[in-house]
C-alpha cells in the first residue's frame, strides 16, 4: 500500500495560490514594461527627428541670408591704358567739294542790286526875288552812292530825258531862278552802271 500524503495546511495552500498568481501576473507585467519601453523609444525617435528638422531649417535660413561680399583681389595683370590719338589739325585750305546744306530749305535769293541813291541833298525851295524881271542864284548840294552819271533839268521830272546840263554825281551846284516865274520845278537825276535812274525834284516858289 502506498503511504498516504498528509493534507496541506491552509497556510501552505495560500502560499501556493499566491505563487500561482504571481507567476500568472509576471508575463503581463513584462508585456506592459515592453510596451512602455517601445513608446519611450518611439517618442525619443520623434524628438530626435524634430531636433534634426529644426537644425536643418535653421541651417537653410543661414544659407539664404546674404553672406559677406567677396573682396576683389588685385589682379596680377595690369590694365592697359588707352593710347592718346592725335586729332587732325584743321587746315585753312578750302575744300573742293561743297559742304552739305544743314537743312533742305532753299538758299535765300541774292540781294537785289542797289540803285543809285542820294546820300545827302540840301537846297532851298523858296526864291526871294526883288522884282519879277530879275533872277536870283540858288545853290544846291548833294552826294550820291552807286552813281556814275548825273544831270540837272528845269521844268522836268527826268533830267536825263530833258537835261539842262550834265553835273557831277557829288556836287555843290548853283543855278539862276527866273523871278518872272511864280514857281518852277528843278530835278537832279542819277544813273548807275546798269542804267537805273534815281530822281530828286524840288519845286521852287517865288517870294
Amino acid at each position: 500500500m502506498e503511504p498516504e500524503t498528509a493534507p496541506l495546511s491552509s497556510t501552505a495552500a495560500a502560499t501556493t495560490g499566491a505563487e500561482a498568481d504571481s507567476a500568472a501576473a509576471a508575463p503581463e507585467e513584462k508585456q506592459k514594461r515592453g510596451l512602455l519601453i517601445a513608446l519611450i523609444a518611439v517618442a525619443g525617435a520623434i524628438l530626435i527627428a524634430l531636433i534634426v528638422l529644426i537644425v536643418v531649417l535653421v541651417s537653410n535660413q543661414g544659407d539664404d541670408t546674404a553672406g559677406p561680399l567677396p573682396v576683389p583681389t588685385a589682379s596680377d595683370s595690369e590694365t592697359p591704358e588707352p593710347e592718346e590719338t592725335e586729332s587732325p589739325e584743321p587746315t585753312d585750305e578750302p575744300s573742293d567739294e561743297p559742304s552739305a546744306s544743314p537743312s533742305a530749305t532753299a538758299a535765300p535769293p541774292p540781294p537785289a542790286p542797289q540803285s543809285p541813291s542820294f546820300a545827302t541833298f540840301s537846297g532851298p525851295n523858296r526864291a526871294t526875288c526883288p522884282d519879277t524881271s530879275s533872277s536870283v542864284a540858288i545853290t544846291w548840294s548833294w552826294s550820291s552812292t552807286n552813281a556814275v552819271a548825273a544831270w540837272f533839268g528845269i521844268g522836268t521830272n527826268n533830267a536825263k530825258a530833258e537835261p539842262f546840263e550834265s553835273v557831277p554825281t557829288t556836287a555843290t551846284y548853283t543855278f539862276n531862278y527866273q523871278c518872272s516865274e511864280a514857281s518852277q520845278r528843278y530835278t537832279v537825276t542819277l544813273e548807275d552802271s546798269a542804267g537805273r535812274l534815281t530822281h530828286k525834284t524840288v519845286e521852287i516858289v517865288r517870294q
